[in-house]
């Protein structure tokens, strides 16, 4: 495969605790300006121009504004967003862009739920092989376990924590010491029965390095002869559009140079839209699939990227081969060019994203075929998690249960 630019599009960027749920990482907040206290009135002006000319829905942007009214820069580009269209338009520092982009955070690495519930754990952090989903959290180093407590752990780089855990309903003490780390993104096994051979792909994100984490695992389902495909995308907000393009390149090898999707700008920008398309032949390394069907577990949190993938695959293998197991998803059918100035970085939505057929998912999301909670009591890849129970009863039976 010839690797596409990874960094130039970013479509989403949403992190652990983005949807209502928290994070043991600690890295200072990735949106935020490091220099709101030097916010001067030339970057207002750049943003403000960025919304006049750039921006998806420049017309509705007020051309006039009081540029004292604004202090931080998250607080200006909230304001500009034009609702109820735009959800997503934010800034970033340089530093928290970089660390997305090569998967690197601080911290235990785990996302929990309001009663202190685990529902994930990232790919190599110092929490993954530690803690596991539904361990619920009930002691910090003794003392009762809350947000704040976990917070203030996980700034303690390089200092052990003990951690005591309701598992399957044993107290247990687990040590875990937070620190700097890369993570990984994606987990791939074959699941094997008397009838097929399922490829199972557990994507978190679509950063930098995860074409090549991906590209792995489909040497894997290409060597084992897998028969059907489930791709899990429930955590997975967004990330490169190249990325998400050669995970297309991966799935299916029967449409060479083809239009994937394609980036619709607004009518002043349009000599910048853009088009991805299928790899050509003398691009293909040889691991890439040819599926008929392909399923997806997605939820709210699946998001941009994640949403883009299904949508494309949809004028080549049709609605009824393209399979969503779960919940709605988030509904971002647009996406984003960076912009930098000094220590920032601007993503203001610019475009909608179409597939072949020129059609752009719902602001509702895309809905899911089968209806599946997401099963937190069990491990992502488990086969009598609720949500791959499903794709893989549906696999059998073409139908939901």
């Amino acid at each position: 495969m010839i690797y596409k630019s990874l960094l130039s599009l970013i479509v989403s960027f949403m992190m652990l605790n983005s949807c209502g749920s928290n994070s043991s990482d600690s890295n200072k907040n990735p949106t935020s300006s490091d220099d709101n206290k030097n916010f001067s009135t030339q970057e207002k002006h750049f943003i403000h121009n960025l919304f006049l000319t750039e921006y998806l829905w420049y017309d509705q942007v007020a051309s006039n504004i009081d540029y004292t009214q604004y202090s931080e820069s998250t607080e200006m580009v909230k304001s500009l967003r034009v609702q109820p269209y735009d959800r997503w338009s934010y800034t970033i520092t340089k530093q928290g862009y970089e660390n997305f982009v090569n998967q690197k955070t601080a911290g235990f690495g785990f996302g929990y739920t309001p009663d202190l519930q685990i529902y994930l754990v990232r790919i190599n952090a110092p929490a993954y092989g530690n803690l596991k989903r539904g361990d619920k959290i009930i002691q910090i180093n003794d003392e009762t376990a809350s947000k704040e407590l976990i917070s203030q752990a996980s700034n303690n780089h390089g200092v052990s924590s003990k951690f005591s855990i309701l598992r399957n309903n044993n107290l247990i003490d687990i040590n875990i010491t937070p620190r700097r780390y890369n993570y990984n993104v994606s987990l791939g096994k074959v699941l094997s029965n008397k009838v097929t051979n399922v490829g199972y792909l557990r994507l978190d994100s679509f950063t930098g390095t995860s074409v090549a984490e991906f590209e792995q695992v489909f040497t894997e389902f290409k060597n084992a002869r897998i028969d059907d495909l489930v791709i899990d995308l429930r955590y997975n907000s967004g990330g490169s559009i190249a990325a998400a393009s050669s995970l297309l390149d991966n799935i299916n090898n029967t449409h060479p140079a083809q239009r994937q999707v394609y980036l619709d700008w607004n009518p002043n920008q349009k000599n910048k839209n853009t088009e991805y398309s299928f790899e050509d032949k003398n691009e293909q390394d040889g691991n890439e699939l040819n599926m008929k069907r392909v399923l997806f577990l997605v939820t709210k949190n699946s998001a941009s990227a994640s949403e883009l993938v299904i949508s494309a695959l949809k004028p080549y293998l049709g609605d009824s081969n393209v399979i969503t197991i779960g919940t709605s998803t988030h509904g971002k059918n647009t996406g984003m060019l960076g912009r930098a100035y000094n220590n920032n970085y601007y993503f203001l939505v610019n475009f909608f994203i179409k597939n072949n057929s020129d059609h752009k998912i719902s602001f509702e999301g895309i809905p899911p075929t089968c209806h599946a909670l997401d099963d937190i009591s069990r491990e992502m890849g488990d086969p009598k998690e609720n949500m791959l129970a499903i794709a893989l009863y549906y696999i059998v039976n073409n139908q939901c249960p």
